[in-house]
C-alpha cells in the first residue's frame, strides 16, 4: 500500500448499525475503549498492544477526552417546540451526533516497524505531525482532541477523536466536511423530492388480555378463580406470539418488497441526488487537500492502482516518483517547518495575551459583580434588620398580650376552681342538711348561733375539722342557707304553737260550759302570760 487512506466518521451515544453488516454496532463508547484498546471493545485485535498517545499540538488524553464528552452530555439541555406551540427543555438526545473521528493509515506494515523501530520513527512521526497539523488547520476553535497511534494491526494508523466543544449541541456533522457541505445545500435549497414506499400492510390486531377476577371471600373459589385466569393468560399470550409471528412474518415480506421498489425507484429517477453529489465533492476536495498536505510530503499516491487501472510496472514507476518528490519536498519543507514553528509561536504568544486580557476583563467583571453582590447584599441586611426590628416590636407585643392572656387565664382557672371548689362543698352541704348531719342552732340570747354537726335528738356536736375544711369554700353560702331554714322551721313552729293555744282555749271554754273538771294540762298551758310563752319550757 503507496497511496493515501483517512476515513472521517460521526457517532452517537446510541448505538447504530454498520451499514453492510448484520450484528454489528458502533456508538461513541465502542469507539473511544477501541481507541484506547480496551479488552472487552478489541476483540477483533489478536494481539492487542497498548496505543501511543499523540499528546502534541494541543491534543488531550484520550480517557479524559471522553470524560469530558460523556460530562459535557449529560450537561446539556435544550429548548424544543412541539406541533401545539408547547415549548419545554429536555436533555440531549441519544442519537444526536457528538464525536467525530478520523482515521489515518501509513503504508508501513506495523511488523515492519516493530522490527527496526530506530529505522523507521523519524518517518512515522514527521507522517503523525502532517495529519496532527492538517487536522488543526481544518478544524475551527473550540474543537477538543485526542490521538493514539496503533501498532496492533496490519498497518500503522492513527486514530484521531474530536468533540466540538464550542457549539450547543456538540454537533460532530459540523466538523464533518461532506455531511457539513450537505447541511449547507440543505439550508440554500428546497428539500429534494423523496421516493415514496409502499404501503405497510395492515397488521393482526392483539386479543384482549383477560381480566383478573375479582377476590373472593371463599378460598377455595379463589384458588379456582386464579387457576382459570392463568390458564386464560397462558392461552392470552400464546395467542399474541402467534399474532406477533405473522405481523413480523408481513413485516419482513414488505421490507423485501418496498427494498426492491426502491432500488427500481432510484434506477429510473433523472439525475443524481444533489445532497449525496454535494457530498462526493465534498468529500473529493477533502481528499485532494489531505494529499496536498499530508500525502505528496509524505510520498503517498492520491489514488490506488485499482482506480486507474496501472500495471504493476506502472504502479512501481509512479511511486518511485512520489518517493523522489517527497525526498525532495522533504528539503523544502524543513524551511516552511521553521517558518511555521516561528508563526505558531507568534500565535501563542497573541492566544496568550488575548488570554490575559480575556482573564483581566473576567477578573474586572467579577470584581465589579461582587461589587455589585456586596452593595445588594448590604441593602438586603439593612432591610433584614428593619424587618428585625419590626418583628421584635411585634414579638414583644404578642408576647405582652400572650402574658395578659395567660393572667386572665389563671385568673378564670383560679375563679373555676374556687367556683368548682365552691359547687362541691355546696353540694357536701345541702347532702348533709338533707341527711339532718349539720344544722343552725341559735344561741339563748338570740344575738348569733352556730352550726351543730349531728341530728337534732343526739347531743350538740361542733363540726369536725376535716368537714369544716370541706365546706370551708361555701361555709357562708351554707350559713345563711341554714339560718333562713332554721328561721323558716321557727316560724313554722311558732304558727302550730298559736294554734295548739287557741285549740287549747276553745277546749277549755267547751269544758267549762260542759261544766267538766279542769284539764291539768289545758290548765298548765293556759296559765302562761302570753301565747308565745305557752310552749316555752
Amino acid at each position: 500500500m503507496a497511496y493515501q487512506f483517512v476515513h472521517i466518521e460521526t457517532y452517537s451515544r446510541k448505538p447504530r448499525k454498520v451499514k453492510g453488516t448484520k450484528d454489528q454496532w458502533n456508538c461513541a463508547r465502542q469507539v473511544f475503549e477501541e481507541a484506547q484498546r480496551n479488552p472487552d471493545f478489541s476483540s477483533h485485535v489478536v494481539n492487542p498492544r497498548a496505543p501511543l498517545p499523540v499528546l502534541s499540538q494541543g491534543a488531550m488524553d484520550a480517557g479524559d477526552l471522553q470524560a469530558l464528552h460523556d460530562r459535557r452530555c449529560s450537561e446539556i439541555r435544550e429548548t424544543v417546540t412541539a406541533k401545539p406551540g408547547k415549548i419545554y427543555s429536555r436533555s440531549l438526545r441519544s442519537d444526536a451526533p457528538t464525536l467525530y473521528t478520523e482515521i489515518h493509515s501509513h503504508p508501513m506494515a506495523s511488523k515492519d516497524f516493530l522490527a527496526d523501530r530506530a529505522k523507521h520513527k523519524k518517518e512515522i512521526v514527521r507522517w503523525a505531525d502532517l495529519v496532527v497539523r492538517d487536522f488543526r488547520k481544518r478544524m475551527p476553535k473550540g474543537v477538543a482532541f485526542a490521538g493514539v497511534i496503533h501498532l496492533d494491526e496490519a498497518h500503522v494508523h492513527m486514530h484521531i477523536l474530536a468533540v466540538n466543544a464550542d457549539d450547543p449541541r456538540l454537533d460532530a456533522n459540523k466538523l464533518h466536511a461532506g455531511k457539513a457541505a450537505a447541511a449547507e445545500y440543505r439550508a440554500a435549497h428546497e428539500k429534494p423530492q423523496t421516493l415514496s414506499s409502499l404501503p405497510k400492510p395492515e397488521l393482526l390486531p392483539k386479543p384482549k388480555k383477560p381480566k383478573k377476577p375479582r377476590p373472593s371471600k371463599n378460598r377455595v373459589t379463589q384458588k379456582k378463580n386464579m387457576a382459570k385466569h392463568e390458564m386464560a393468560l397462558a392461552e392470552w399470550q400464546a395467542a399474541c406470539a402467534k399474532v406477533e409471528a405473522a405481523n413480523a412474518r408481513k413485516l419482513e415480506e414488505w421490507s423485501v418488497e418496498n427494498g426492491r421498489h426502491l432500488h427500481a425507484a432510484r434506477k429510473n429517477r433523472p439525475g443524481k441526488n444533489p445532497e449525496k453529489a454535494a457530498f462526493a465533492a465534498a468529500m473529493k476536495d477533502f481528499q485532494d487537500r489531505y494529499y496536498e498536505a499530508v500525502g505528496r510530503p509524505c510520498g503517498l499516491l492520491r489514488k490506488g492502482p485499482g482506480h486507474e487501472r496501472l500495471t504493476t510496472k506502472q504502479y512501481a514507476a509512479r511511486k518511485a516518483g512520489a518517493k523522489a518528490r517527497a525526498q525532495e519536498r522533504v528539503a523544502n519543507l524543513r524551511f516552511e517547518t521553521r517558518l511555521e514553528v516561528r508563526e505558531q509561536a507568534l500565535e501563542a504568544r497573541e492566544s496568550r495575551i488575548a488570554a490575559e486580557e480575556n482573564s483581566l476583563k473576567k477578573k474586572e467583571a467579577e470584581v465589579t459583580a461582587r461589587d455589585e453582590t456586596v452593595s445588594s447584599r448590604e441593602r438586603e441586611v439593612e432591610a433584614r434588620e428593619i424587618s428585625l426590628v419590626q418583628k421584635a416590636g411585634q414579638v414583644a407585643q404578642r408576647e405582652a398580650q400572650l402574658a395578659e392572656r395567660e393572667a386572665a387565664f389563671k385568673l378564670r382557672e383560679e375563679k373555676a376552681e374556687a367556683a368548682w371548689a365552691r359547687a362541691e362543698a355546696l353540694n357536701l352541704g345541702l347532702e348533709l342538711i338533707r341527711s339532718d348531719q349539720l344544722r343552725w342552732v341559735t344561741d339563748e340570747k338570740g344575738g348569733g348561733g352556730k352550726l351543730v354537726y349531728g341530728p337534732r335528738d343526739a347531743a350538740e356536736r361542733p363540726l369536725p375539722l376535716e368537714m369544716h375544711a370541706r365546706l370551708e369554700p361555701a361555709m357562708s353560702l351554707l350559713e345563711i342557707l341554714l339560718k333562713i331554714i332554721a328561721e323558716i322551721i321557727e316560724d313554722a313552729l311558732h304558727e302550730r304553737r298559736m294554734e295548739i293555744a287557741r285549740d287549747a282555749e276553745a277546749v277549755a271554754e267547751c269544758r267549762r260550759q260542759l261544766d267538766l273538771r279542769e284539764d291539768p294540762v289545758l290548765t298548765g298551758i293556759l296559765q302562761r302570760g302570753t301565747q308565745d310563752q305557752r310552749f316555752d319550757f
